[in-house]
């Protein structure tokens, strides 16, 4: 047997092989199961233009997967033939000239069965890529803002003007709020640490311009005063002449380039947002006198409240971020007054002010560690069982017939609107100043601050912010909804303003295209709940097969108690299974028709008082 195979199979055995591999690479590439193949062309052509199963260009392209495998191993046999053919013609002449012509027309068939395979599936991914990647370019092409995502999905938090806003007065000053520290050098051009003297525009990294005129009609280095927050994530660009004209409107645009960098070196733009961001916003020919008034303050005159309550302002309009934030923390020398919070001693209480919700709202956050919130996040208290009163201080006038307020060296001494109008406290319709300027004010009073005063309780309120029944606005899985309305949800309570932001909520398109959003707030007439609002572009219509947004929201949510969302309670949270239309709401990981009461109730149930810096959690 030995002999046998040696003298018929060895000396043949190139054909052999070559036959069974020719019958691998056709089998495994040609006709290998669906369970051991990966999805083909085929497939992923019949998935992605949502064909269905009976659709006749899916049977087509499957036909044309079978008849390609069948002939394919159809030649395969045949090779194999031939090497029998030529094994068992011992030398003869006849039988080894058909085995090779056999075999010469097997080759060559295959090649033309693997040049139609690859020339089919050439084809079919084209189709495949105008019926998928084609419609998400198209879809980009239509719905998308080149240089917008790094609003709220990269490192820009917020700005102001807002994108596409109208009727902006011509002395209009423009903000914008970085998540991260970003380096002064790369904004300011002649930064040097010395708030003594003014800082200009960085025009390799701003540039501010006419939109008609294009970047070379941009306003220089000297057109620009820099400032920015103790941070240095926010920046107010202050130009020294009016936008605009007062004949017609004017539309402006903003670029921030990519040689802006953090404070750590690296750019501020990467990723998908690598190329910067830019907006436009239109300029009207008014001018804006019109001061700002307070229209509600957290916690309301004359209440009773919790110690780890947050104290916060909400204004008529957008203020100057750098005259209304900052710390008074006397061990750092950071002795921040534009506005104050005082014991029932007349001692400044220690603390840091922050902007947020279109720069309308200021809170503010003692330095004072009470205790450990569900998440594990540090809660601040003010001062216990005491008269708590705070200030919002008009800021020092100059002598213009309609009167604005006049910096102070670097920024402001007081509280200021994006137009330099001072703080009208009283919200009479006149800003009277602070009580060093010349300006007289109508009741009398040497300034026209604004003060309210409050009572601390040795309470703390632990009480679980969450989402109302029916509080989101679209429901969860609606379909067809508006494309331009913003996204509501509403909560139980009122919410900490500062935590009401982009690394806090969010808003995804899926597939993703370049999309901004930006989050804002509003609350009820009692400041008893707060709805929060996302601001985004135009969605995809329906008539182009509509597309799948998805709001988020973080536990970094949290009441104005700095009680943070409690991520099982509420409709719509991370259930991993089993959440349908009729099971909303996501309790501890369960798909659950009613709200988790349980949850709420063990938490409420919690009333043990917690010691000054405790690490107790609610």
């Amino acid at each position: 047997m030995h002999r046998l195979f040696m003298k018929l199979v060895v000396p043949h055995s190139r054909a052999l092989l070559l036959g069974v591999v020719a019958f691998c690479v056709l089998f495994f590439v040609l006709g290998a199961p669906p369970a051991l193949a990966q999805e083909t062309a085929f497939e992923q052509f019949g998935t992605a233009t949502t064909l269905p199963t009976d659709n006749i260009a899916v049977i087509v392209a499957r036909v044309i997967r079978v008849a390609l495998t069948l002939v394919g191993i159809i030649f395969v046999c045949l090779v194999i033939y031939a090497g029998f053919l030529y094994l068992l013609a011992r030398g003869e002449p006849d039988p080894i000239k058909k085995a090779k012509k056999i075999f010469q027309q097997s080759i060559i068939g295959l090649f033309i069965i693997f040049s139609a395979y690859s020339i089919t599936t050439f084809i079919l991914n084209r189709l495949l890529d105008a019926a998928f990647t084609g419609t998400s370019s198209a879809i980009a092409d239509a719905f998308s803002e080149p240089l917008s995502g790094s609003l709220g999905g990269g490192i820009l938090d917020d700005h102001y003007p807002e994108r596409d806003a109208q009727d902006i007065a011509r002395n209009t000053r423009i903000f914008v709020s970085f998540k991260e520290a970003i380096d002064p050098e790369s904004i300011a051009s002649n930064y040097d640490g010395n708030t003594d003297t003014v800082d200009y525009l960085n025009t390799d990294s701003i540039i501010i311009y006419p939109t008609e005129d294009g970047p070379g009609g941009a306003l220089t280095e000297e057109e620009v005063v820099v400032t920015y927050d103790e941070d240095f994530e926010i920046f107010v660009f202050d130009p020294v002449d009016y936008l605009g004209s007062s004949e017609e409107d004017t539309n402006y645009t903003v670029i921030l380039t990519t040689s802006i960098q953090k404070d750590d070196g690296s750019s501020a733009f990467s990723g998908a947002y690598s190329s910067g961001y830019s907006w436009t916003f239109e300029v009207s020919t008014e001018i804006d006198l019109t001061p700002p008034y307070v229209t509600s303050v957290v916690p309301q005159q004359d209440a009773t409240e919790p110690r780890n309550i947050t104290i916060e302002i909400n204004f008529s309009e957008a203020m100057d971020p750098v005259a209304t934030t900052g710390s008074y923390i006397a061990s750092e020398e950071s002795y921040f007054t534009n506005i104050e919070v005082f014991d029932a001693l007349g001692v400044n209480v220690e603390g840091t002010f922050e902007i947020s919700n279109a720069y309308r709202t200021i809170s503010f956050t003692t330095t004072d560690a009470c205790g450990e919130d569900p998440c594990g996040d540090t809660i601040y208290c003010l001062p216990t069982n005491q008269a708590i009163e705070a200030f919002a201080h008009a800021a020092t006038l100059n002598e213009d017939e309609i009167p604005q307020a006049e910096p102070a060296g670097y920024t402001f001494d007081g509280v200021v609107d994006a137009a330099s109008n001072s703080l009208d406290g009283d919200n009479d319709g006149d800003a009277c100043g602070s009580a060093t300027d010349t300006i007289d004010c109508a009741d009398g009073e040497e300034n026209d601050d604004y003060s309210w005063n409050f009572t601390t309780t040795d309470d703390i309120e632990d009480s679980v912010p969450q989402i109302i029944d029916g509080g989101l606005d679209p429901g969860i899985e609606e379909d067809e909804i508006n494309q331009t309305n913003d996204i509501e949800i509403t909560f139980n309570t009122y919410l900490k303003s500062s935590t009401v932001k982009t690394h806090s909520v969010s808003l995804w398109p899926d597939p993703y295209y370049e999309s901004w959003f930006a989050i804002r707030k509003s609350n009820d007439d009692t400041n008893e709940r707060t709805t929060v609002l996302i601001e985004h572009p135009t969605f995809v219509s329906t008539d182009l097969g509509g597309w799948d947004y998805w709001p988020v929201l973080t536990n970094d949510i949290k009441s104005a108690y700095q009680i943070c969302m409690y991520p099982a309670i509420g409709p719509g949270a991370n259930c991993t299974e089993g959440r349908d239309a009729e099971r909303p709401y996501c309790c501890n990981g369960i798909a659950s028709s009613s709200a988790c009461q349980s949850d709420q109730q063990e938490l409420d149930g919690l009333d043990e008082e917690l010691p000054d810096n405790s690490e107790t959690e609610l």
